[in-house]
Formats: structure tokens, sequence, C-alpha cells
């Protein structure tokens, strides 16, 4: 173990993640984890959108709208963020003991790093003409799109590749 154990065990035995992992209300694990879907369908749906535009896929749809998209990717971080870390809270030791999470940690940075410069060097010059915008975009969108196949892989490896569920006795 990496972590010291004291600390995965004082989140484990608090309340808030007893409930979150041990509740039959519609509102604790489940719930959340149905979050973390919506989150990662705003996200990860809207940047595909942008990606696969960008590389050529409907050219009749034009570019310069599609920044609104990242109005709502934002928003999708946001709600993942959030139940990203309740999650976290109620399996501390099933995800901070296994490496995929890390994985998947770095890989969903690096993916944001690229969504923020897709909207800069992509969209950031309005005047833009679209041949611009898409050789300005092509290499991002193939990083982007390997970046969340990755991260989402991973997060799905989660649920099969942990060690420990919660902190051994």
């Amino acid at each position: 173990m990496v972590l010291p154990p004291l600390f995965l065990r004082t989140v484990e035995e608090s309340g808030f993640s007893a409930w979150l992992r041990e509740s039959e209300s519609p509102f604790a694990f489940y719930f959340v984890l149905l979050f973390h879907t919506f989150g990662l369908a705003l996200l990860v749906g809207a940047n595909a959108v942008i990606d696969l535009r960008l590389l050529g896929i409907e050219r009749e749809i034009p570019l310069m709208p599609l920044k609104r998209l990242f109005g709502i990717m934002w928003l999708g971080f946001a709600i993942n963020a959030a139940s990203g870390v309740l999650l976290l809270i109620a399996y501390p030791t099933k995800a901070l003991t296994n490496p995929v999470f890390y994985i998947k940690l770095v890989l969903i940075a690096i993916a944001v790093w690229v969504m923020t410069k897709l909207k800069t060097e992509v969209f950031g010059d309005s005047s833009s003409s679209e041949a611009t915008m898409m050789a300005r975009g092509k290499s991002l969108a193939k990083w982007s799109l390997a970046l969340w196949i990755g991260a989402i892989s991973a997060g799905r490896l989660l649920a099969y590749t942990y060690k420990y569920l919660i902190f051994p006795c």
C-alpha cells in the first residue's frame, strides 16, 4: 500500500462513505454513478462532435458554431469532477491503490489540456477560414479522441482491476 492506511480507513469508515457504499437510497452510489455517466456523455460527446468535424466528417456543418459546445463540455467536466470525488469517497482503497486509476487521471488531464488547446488554437480567431481551422485542429482532434477513448477504457477497467475493494482489516 502506497497511501497511509489511516487515511484510507478514516475515509471508508466515515458515515458519508458508508452511506454512499451501502445505502439502498436511490440517491446513493448508483445515482452518483448515473450522474458520472451523464457528465461523461456531455463532456466526451460534445468533444467527439468537434473532433469528428475537424477530421472531415459532416463537412456541411459549419465549424465556428460548434464553439458553443465548449460550455457543454465544461458542464460535463464539472459533473464528472463532482461525481468522481463522490465515487472516490465511496471506495477510496479501490481507486487509490489501483495504478489504472492514476492512468485514467493522467489521460483525463491531458485530454482536458488538448480540449483547451482546441478552443484557443482552432476557435480562438473568429476570422479564420474553415480550412485553416481544420488544418490547425486535425492533429489535436486525433489526440483528443484517442485520449478520451483511453480514459473511458481505464475507467471501465477500474471495476475489474482492483486488488482491494475496501481497506483490508
